[in-house]
């Protein structure tokens, strides 16, 4: 996976005091942030996208997986960093006692926000460098979902 869609500092940019909590290193935490992102595109948009491309009976094999690499990283990175702080950060950080504390508000905070930004990102479009020439056209981005509803 040679695409990164988030770091420490771009953490930092959103809970600048997370590095004071006693957790040293959030690398592995970040990656597997970035890894579940992936997964919920897959999920959520690559069916979609792929029918509008394909005959529907080939799809269904499911031989054709994204390559992580065609994605546009500044388009996820939010979306990464909510993952990362509401999914593997914060839940090391809470004590999960009857008495919520600052960190279980915090991570179910940016668990809503992950899904709201997730939603966002592919109601306006998923920057998907399909012919792999190096550059997203208007016709790759073009959104798969128009608030309609899906049977």
């Amino acid at each position: 996976m040679a695409i990164t869609l988030a770091t420490i500092d771009d953490v930092v940019l959103y809970e600048p005091d997370i590095e004071n909590y006693g957790i040293s290193d959030f690398d592995q935490d970040i990656t597997r942030a970035q890894a579940d992102v992936f997964r919920d595109l897959r999920i959520r948009w690559w069916p979609t996208q792929q029918i509008g491309l394909y005959d529907v009976k080939y799809v269904a094999g499911g031989d054709v997986e994204p390559d992580e690499d065609l994605y546009t990283a500044s388009q996820l990175t939010r979306a990464c960093v909510y993952q990362a702080l509401g999914f593997h950060i914060y839940p090391k950080l809470s004590r999960f006692e009857p008495d919520v504390d600052v960190f279980e508000r915090k991570m179910e905070h940016y668990r809503q926000e992950y899904e709201r930004e997730l939603d966002l990102v592919l109601r306006d479009g998923v920057e998907y460098d399909l012919d792999s020439s190096g550059t997203v056209t208007d016709q790759e981005k073009q959104a798969t979902h128009f608030l309609r509803l899906k049977r």
